[in-house]
């Protein structure tokens, strides 16, 4: 048994797991996260096959990987899930625009003995950590910082001149959403392109090989954690990496100085986006 799966979570951001656009696939060579995006208002409130739109991405991902070779490396599979998004996304059309979806990935190639990373994904194991900048954002996506730093210096302002706003409000009704609308479309209009602000995802065009991250396990049984874009840390175990997003969010619910981020933890939900966590064991 190359890969075992020690312990894995999926959480939906709304409390029901089948609306998470996180999934976790196991096969005997890949095991792997697949992390759905949709692009706000671009998906004009369709439900392709009945599903919200970025969880039809990741179902859309986690079958094609369920189909990957045992010995793909990254760049074959990277092009053999833009094909599969970009198949899916040519029979589901939303009048007559394209559905403007997307996915990322984590996944361990047992095979190969790699760690993939595509797209705001983080990876953890033991000897080694990938993905993870300041607060834990990925490190490779400045364009998403950029917008949680403008939202954190909007509200901020807004705090500091009273206004009969709180933090406890602003939660409720967060105006910087607004205000940084703008940034959000130009940050996905960034995927895959090359230069300081782009980054790599699955969303139908071709994948810059800068943006395939692969990591070589040293020799002899690891564990690998992984964890979609929910958490702030990837950390050692589940419990750890879920006690350490409980922190953040006991002492930032507002996302917007320990973990500045596009948008808060909304009352009433199971943190501030869907996720997702394994830990293999690769023997």
């Amino acid at each position: 048994m190359p890969l075992q799966v020690m312990e894995s979570s999926i959480r939906a951001r709304s409390g029901q797991l089948e609306d998470s656009a996180d999934l976790l696939v196991v096969t005997p060579h890949h095991i792997a996260l697949v992390a759905g995006l949709s692009f706000g208002a671009t998906t004009g409130g369709a439900r392709p096959h009945d599903l919200p739109p970025a969880r039809f991405a990741a179902v859309v991902g986690a079958a094609a990987l369920r189909d990957l070779p045992p010995s793909a490396d990254l760049r074959d599979a990277a092009d053999r899930l833009t094909r599969a998004l970009s198949t899916a996304l040519g029979r589901t059309r939303h009048g007559e625009a394209r559905l403007q979806v997307a996915f990322a990935l984590a996944a361990v190639s047992a095979a190969r003995r790699e760690v993939w990373q595509l797209g705001a994904v983080g990876a953890h194991w033991d000897g080694g950590t990938a993905g993870q900048g300041v607060y834990g954002l990925p490190n490779q996506l400045p364009s998403l910082a950029a917008a949680a730093q403008a939202r954190a210096v909007f509200l901020h302002a807004l705090l500091a001149r009273g206004d009969a706003k709180t933090a406890a409000t602003l939660r409720h009704d967060d105006p910087a959403q607004v205000i940084i609308a703008p940034l959000l479309t130009a940050h996905a209009a960034l995927a895959n392109t090359t230069g300081p602000f782009g980054y790599g995802l699955v969303d139908g065009r071709p994948v810059p090989d800068e943006h395939l991250r692969v990591h070589v396990l040293p020799p002899g049984p690891r564990e690998v954690c992984l964890a979609t874009g929910g958490y702030p840390a990837v950390l050692g175990t589940l419990q750890a990496t879920e006690r350490h997003l409980e922190d953040v969010l006991a002492a930032d619910p507002l996302l917007t100085t320990r973990f500045p981020y596009v948008r808060p933890q909304r009352p009433g939900q199971d943190g501030y986006a869907d996720r997702a966590y394994v830990r293999v064991r690769v023997w």
